[in-house]
């Protein structure tokens, strides 16, 4: 069976992959580059789960040590970094022989997140690990690590996948065509959060309220999107971040589908109601757009969330 059948697109970074697996020439570390959704874990998992000939759990696997942004423990919210006491700790554990005689794996899942002193406690166990051992590091954004990480891996890269692509790999997994061909449509070209959206009833309900709230926002004059900022992100809400990156998700939704709407191609919307938004011009929704944009990349430096969509509100 194909390690990576099930893969949602991504043919060049699996070919790029089988190959390597082929020839033996697995390099040191890899730098899986792309936005939350697109596949990258899917992809890490289907390749340890090959090296180790089974399939694997990142967090049962005596081989496979995950490092991870923690929580902190008086606080219960998430640090902003992976400490270099993380790092020095993983390079401990992986000093030592393989508790399977094969590879030991290490995933870095947020590796944009290594503090200063993490990544340079990471660089000589990266260029010169001992054995058998692969690093995978996860990132949006190669600019987001430190060079002398990124020039000691080699990137692959993960874009968007077609929506046909997505409905016919949901399709091999068991599910309806219709319920498949939504779900393609709401996750913008990411096969993760498709599936998540069909998998998940409660992260579907608010996926869509999250969409409702969107299109208000988008809808309402300047007063009402400014109150709606604290609604849309909660002051009480933990992973304040992870929420911001979704709030911008489901507005750069609504603002594809208001562009489709305005070009006469309303059928090609996944919202049910865009008659809130006919005082949105192409040109607004373009400023949006680039506010969003300005706001998703610098989501990994820890902005404030409420300034973020203030930022967004004024645009709008």
């Amino acid at each position: 069976m194909n390690a990576f059948s099930s893969v949602m697109g991504h043919d060049r970074a699996i070919t790029l992959l089988s190959k390597m697996l082929e020839h033996g020439t697995i390099p040191h570390a890899f730098l899986f580059v792309g936005a939350r959704g697109l596949g990258r874990t899917t992809v890490a998992k289907a390749l340890i789960g090959e090296l180790l000939g089974q399939q694997v759990s990142m967090d049962l696997h005596p081989d496979v040590h995950t490092l991870q942004v923690l929580s902190d423990e008086k606080t219960g919210k998430l640090k902003k970094n992976i400490s270099v006491e993380q790092v020095r700790e993983l390079n401990g554990r992986i000093a030592m022989t393989s508790l399977s005689g094969s590879w030991k794996i290490v995933w870095i899942e947020e590796a944009e997140k290594l503090s200063m002193g993490a990544a340079n406690a990471l660089l000589k166990t990266l260029e010169e690990p001992k054995g058998q051992t692969l690093f995978i590091l996860r990132a949006p954004e190669v600019d987001q690590l430190p060079a002398t990480v990124v020039s000691r891996c080699q990137t692959v890269r993960f874009s968007t996948v077609a929506r046909q692509d997505i409905v016919d790999g949901l399709v091999r997994l068991g599910f309806a065509p219709s319920d498949a061909s939504r779900a393609a449509a709401r996750s913008m070209g990411r096969p993760g959060l498709a599936l998540r959206y069909l998998k998940d009833t409660a992260y579907r309900s608010l996926n869509e309220t999250g969409v409702a709230q969107a299109q208000a926002f988008l809808s309402a004059g300047l007063p009402e999107r400014l109150a709606q900022v604290l609604e849309m992100i909660p002051k009480a809400e933990v992973n304040k971040m992870g929420r911001l990156s979704e709030v911008v998700d489901q507005l750069q939704l609504v603002c594809r589908d208001r562009l489709l709407d305005s070009v006469g191609c309303s059928s090609l919307c996944v919202t049910e109601e865009t008659s809130g938004l006919k005082g949105l011009t192409q040109a607004d929704v373009i400023v949006v757009l680039d506010r969003l944009a300005q706001v998703r990349s610098a989501i990994s430096q820890n902005i404030n969330p409420h300034l973020a969509l203030e930022h967004v509100a004024l645009s709008a």
